[in-house]
């Protein structure tokens, strides 16, 4: 007996835990719920009685909703497949909501369910299980007992009187096409509600009132009976015979009564926009061709509001970060008041070293805690690619993608790799970073190609991993101090399994790629998704091999800190690296994460962050 409702019923299987991970999109990063993996369509349900907060596209998430239960408590739905629940409605315990897909980031069908307790995440395996059903459901704010079994469903129209019972039902009264009502077996009692489910229809989860009996309606093998009064005679021919499940008994609460009160909304398939006040502005910005001045050490330079080039005193320690994904490169450092210096936000910055361009961005904030020390904070432009927006594309590659949103914020482009695969219609709502960083996943999955997206003094660059690679070695000698951690735990598989319901053959058809090799060393560690769309062997085994291939290998990650500098050596571009680290030595190169470069009184070294395209790297 629950206090609350599994939400994915008849799955279990637990893909993703809660907590710590590296995610296939987003490298390192804290999952903020528990991945069920499950079937297309398979009925998604409420954990608890509460409001719809959200029902609609969240970024990453792809096609989200939101509940809030009261008293601190919200659990949240992504990747569905279809919604089934509008904002601001009222929902209960075991409802159904929406249906199991993988819209967003996602490799495979599954249910991202997580929860929220005061605003921060809390394990959702805390609350509830998989024995939790809605049948055993003990909370408040549920429906009444409820028995679902395997059923037939089966329209019908009163088109004329020559039908048995013409236009009335068992009971006398006659039928009205307005209202949901059905004809059920002898054993279930007329005005019992049945609720409709797994028939992959409109009609799933849509409730029926029984008021009516039929010779052929009765119980054959376990599997029940239903004749499902249509609106329409074109309704009643375009739905004919499916089979499901259905819910016996409740209160007929579920997304039925929703629908009769809330209109169907259309799916969203483009974005329009209806109205512009003002033109975008541009900025002067003269610094980009300023030449270097070819001087030993660093180099900062200023353009202010009055178009003049500055060079300021800088006091203490110029520090410039770059990290591979979903962050701009920042330059921070202190300069010394004068009478001459004047600059505000927004100001272009240009930063070189010993004559090499290094950094080119704009000032961001300002502080200052005396008369004469200014402290400087300054983005890319990778920074604008935090603007949210709604986009809608269709048949893109990421690089043509990239050149649009470009355009659209008045972005400079630099060299753009052409990126080969291109992406079907997507809508995307979010910040400029989720959409291009989904671009460059779905780049990844269906070509194995990874690229890397950074600022190259002042224009957009966009390279393939493997131009990226440079002639710096490290190794003990150079780091002062590293740390090395290695993993099998999580995210590592050595078995691919994809699947696809074949509607022709009503076979589910399944394709399995093993490593040998890695079983025999660790065991099976699999990974299952199941797949919208049919694939040729060819293909399927493709998308297998880049998937093996990605997943894998052990995760190994190794921080290095001051090492000595070198300018060349940002988030994206990789390194050799040559070290015996007890359980391997390394002697490759390593994927830089993110690099920490610090210019201190004559003294230049890098704290570097290594792995690989996902957290990994190979002997």
């Amino acid at each position: 007996m629950g206090k609350y409702v599994w939400p994915c019923p008849g799955y279990s299987r637990i893909s993703s835990s809660y907590g710590n991970r590296v995610c296939p999109f987003h490298g390192n990063e804290f999952h903020d719920g528990i991945d069920l993996a499950a079937a297309s369509g398979t009925p998604i349900l409420a954990f608890g009685p509460g409001t719809v907060t959200m029902s609609g596209w969240n970024g990453g998430y792809g096609n989200y909703i939101s509940i809030d239960h009261g008293g601190g408590l919200m659990s949240f739905y992504g990747h569905c497949s279809a919604l089934y629940v509008s904002k601001g409605a009222t929902v209960k315990a075991g409802q159904k909501i929406a249906a199991v897909g993988t819209t967003g980031s996602s490799t495979g069908n599954h249910l991202h369910f997580g929860m929220h307790k005061n605003g921060s995440p809390v394990n959702p395996q805390s609350y509830v299980k998989d024995s939790d059903t809605a049948s055993n459901y003990t909370g408040a704010g549920g429906g009444s007992a409820t028995n679902t079994v395997k059923a037939m469903f089966t329209a019908y129209y009163p088109a004329n009187n020559a039908m048995e019972g013409g236009f009335l039902d068992a009971m006398g009264n006659p039928l009205d096409t307005s209202k949901r009502t059905c004809a059920a077996p002898p054993s279930v009692a007329f005005g019992t509600k049945v609720t409709v489910q797994g028939t992959g229809t409109s009609l799933d989860g849509v409730t029926y009132t029984v008021n009516d009996r039929g010779g052929a309606i009765q119980i054959e093998n376990g599997v029940y009976h239903f004749d499902l009064l249509m609106r329409t005679n074109e309704e009643c021919n375009t739905w004919g015979v499916k089979y499901g499940t259905a819910i016996i008994g409740g209160d007929g609460s579920s997304s039925g009564s929703v629908e009769e009160s809330q209109p169907e909304s259309k799916p969203i398939t483009k974005v329009v926009v209806k109205s512009t006040t003002g033109a975008a502005g541009t900025r002067k910005e003269d610094l980009r061709q300023l030449p270097s001045y070819q001087q030993a050490g660093v180099e900062i330079t200023i353009q202010n509001n009055n178009n003049q080039m500055q060079n300021p005193i800088i006091e203490g320690d110029i520090v410039w970060e770059t990290t591979r994904r979903g962050t701009p490169s920042s330059l921070k450092f202190t300069v010394v008041k004068d009478e001459m210096l004047n600059f505000h936000e927004g100001n272009p910055v240009s930063f070189r070293f010993n004559g090499s361009d290094v950094f080119y961005g704009y000032v961001f904030s300002k502080s200052r805690s005396d008369s004469l020390l200014i402290d400087v904070t300054c983005y890319d432009q990778l920074r604008y690619l935090k603007n949210k927006d709604t986009i809608s594309y269709e048949n893109k590659t990421y690089a043509e993608l990239l050149k649009m949103l470009a355009a659209d914020y008045g972005l400079t482009v630099g060299t753009v790799a052409d990126t080969k695969y291109k992406i079907p219609q997507r809508i995307e709502e979010g910040t400029l970073f989720d959409t291009l960083g989904n671009a460059s996943d779905l780049t990844l999955i269906n070509t194995g190609k990874v690229f890397n997206l950074y600022d190259d003094f002042g224009k957009l660059t966009l390279k393939p991993y493997e131009e990226m690679l440079l002639p710096i070695y490290i190794d003990e000698d150079t780091a002062q101090d590293y740390t090395y951690t290695s993993s099998i735990d999580c995210d590592v598989y050595n078995r691919i399994k994809l699947a696809y319901d074949n509607g022709e053959t009503g076979e589910r058809e399944v394709h399995v790629m093993n490593d040998t090799a890695s079983q025999g060393r660790w065991g099976v560690l699999q990974y299952y998704a199941k797949l919208d769309s049919a694939l040729s062997t060819a293909d399927l085994q493709t998308k297998a091999q880049a998937l093996l291939k990605y997943f894998n290998v052990i995760r190994r990650e190794l921080t290095m800190k001051k090492v000595f500098g070198d300018i060349r050596a940002r988030a994206g571009a990789s390194v050799a690296v040559g070290m015996g680290l007890g359980d391997i030595n390394i002697s490759n190169y390593m994927c830089i994460e993110k690099a920490k470069h610090t210019f201190s009184h004559g003294l230049y070294t890098m704290d570097l962050y290594l792995s690989g395209i996902r957290g990994e790297f190979s002997a």
